[in-house]
């Protein structure tokens, strides 16, 4: 799994909290700079980790645009555009 998030923002930390408390190892790398409407720049961060990528549930599939998805050991998804931005983690189906 190879997921972006921005350097500063909530989504790196609610991601790796997540791999913390999953067990799985990972690692960051920093990446680029990404601007965002000719506004604003931030630093962006490479999460990679040794997660199964996995087929994509269809309540997912509704978004705008494709995704992709990798599961954890508890079953939860780490969702991404196609890209590798995290889109979100979602809890476990019954």
């Amino acid at each position: 799994m190879v997921i972006y998030v921005a350097e500063s923002g909530p989504d790196r930390a609610e991601l790796t909290e997540v791999l913390i408390k999953e067990g799985v190892t990972y690692q960051e790398c920093p990446v680029r700079a990404k601007t965002e409407l000719d506004v604003s720049t931030y630093k962006m961060i490479e999460i990679q980790a040794n997660l199964p990528e996995v087929k994509v549930p269809p309540e997912y599939t509704e978004t705008d645009g494709d995704v992709r998805a990798w599961r954890l050991p508890s079953g939860r998804l780490i969702i991404s555009d196609m890209e590798g931005n995290l889109e979100q983690i979602a809890s476990a189906l019954p």
